[in-house]
């Protein structure tokens, strides 16, 4: 139980956001049931009224406590009157009685609860949609490109020549078609490949075999996964004979999608740990009961008796020996 975290947090915020619950459990050999009722007196964005807490519900229901101060030497006795207006406590007490004439609810537990907003769980709050956008490639701004190839013979080193430029760093974008034309007789023996240098061969479409009529080589670079560190190679001769590839975005359009509702705690983080201490008290005694309302005085679980705290004071007077140590 994370009482430090109620203290820290009352220092910033205003105590009306306490949020006060209250269990009242029955007693089967008292009372025929075990029954735990729960309920509060404040209000609940709900449209039930019921407010959420450690994953139960508690009922809004007509309740006033007060008494649970201490006082100088003594034990609270705290009262707690509930509304009467539809005769549900009276239904109760009339079940009550009929196992145990009189007994009135008495020894049935009642537990006070108190927390803060920021800690109630999420299903309190309205749900709220959670979306996707997605974002496609616009289909306007794909291209498809054609690079003739061939390969020349510079400085003793032969290298592929794109559009008669001899290996130049070449742009791409992705979601677009590119066809690497290697019909030409100068491609015998310089298959052309395109490749990641991290993530090695990427994949082409090849078609016939490079330096024969009708050899390509098609490259559709994937949106938006193609890599940037591309670059084209011959798979015979390495890297010197090709070079790099720039790779850049196209134009897209997005779309969005609402997908599953959520609820969330708009003030904080649920936690079922952060509460006061819990005040845990029997009931004592029905002390009034009308149409409208009944009334139930309270007394610790120890103080049935009504004993004072402490019962009695040893003085030194009376107890001479009180404080000595003994050797």
């Amino acid at each position: 139980m994370s009482t430090d975290k109620i203290v820290s947090d009352l220092q910033k915020i205003n105590p009306s956001a306490v949020i006060e619950l209250f269990t009242l459990t029955l007693d089967n050999s008292l009372h025929g049931a075990s029954t735990t009722y729960r309920f509060h007196a404040g209000t609940s964005l709900k449209d039930n009224g019921e407010i959420i807490w450690n994953g139960q519900a508690y009922t809004r229901f007509p309740v006033q406590a007060e008494g649970f101060q201490y006082g100088k030497g003594q034990l609270p006795r705290p009262t707690i009157t509930f509304s009467n207006a539809f005769g549900t406590l009276s239904s109760i007490l009339l079940q009550v009685n009929e196992l145990t004439t009189g007994n009135d609810l008495t020894g049935a537990t009642v537990e006070r609860i108190r927390t803060q907003a920021k800690f109630l769980d999420a299903a309190n709050f309205p749900q709220q949609k959670t979306s996707v956008t997605t974002l496609t490639p616009d289909p306007n701004d794909a291209e498809t490109v054609t690079f003739p190839v061939t390969v020349v013979n510079v400085g003793g080193v032969n290298i592929f020549a794109i559009n008669g430029f001899h290996n130049p760093v070449l742009t791409m974008k992705r979601a677009s078609t590119y066809i690497f034309d290697q019909s030409d007789s100068s491609n015998t023996g310089h298959p052309l490949a395109i490749k990641s240098d991290a993530g090695g061969a990427q994949g082409t479409t090849v078609v016939g075999v490079a330096g024969n009529a009708g050899a390509t080589v098609t490259y559709q670079p994937a949106y938006p996964s193609a890599p940037n560190d591309l670059r084209y190679y011959c798979t015979v001769h390495g890297n010197a004979m090709g070079n790099t590839i720039t790779m850049n975005d196209p134009a897209t359009t997005s779309s969005t999608a609402f997908t599953n509702t959520i609820q969330v705690n708009p003030f904080g983080t649920p936690d079922p740990t952060a509460e006061f201490k819990r005040e845990i008290y029997i009931i004592d005694r029905k002390s009034a009961e009308n149409r409208t309302i009944v009334s139930f005085e309270l007394a610790a679980v120890f103080d049935m008796a009504g004993v004072r705290a402490p019962k009695r004071q040893c003085t030194r007077k009376e107890f001479p020996s009180i404080g000595l140590i003994v050797g």
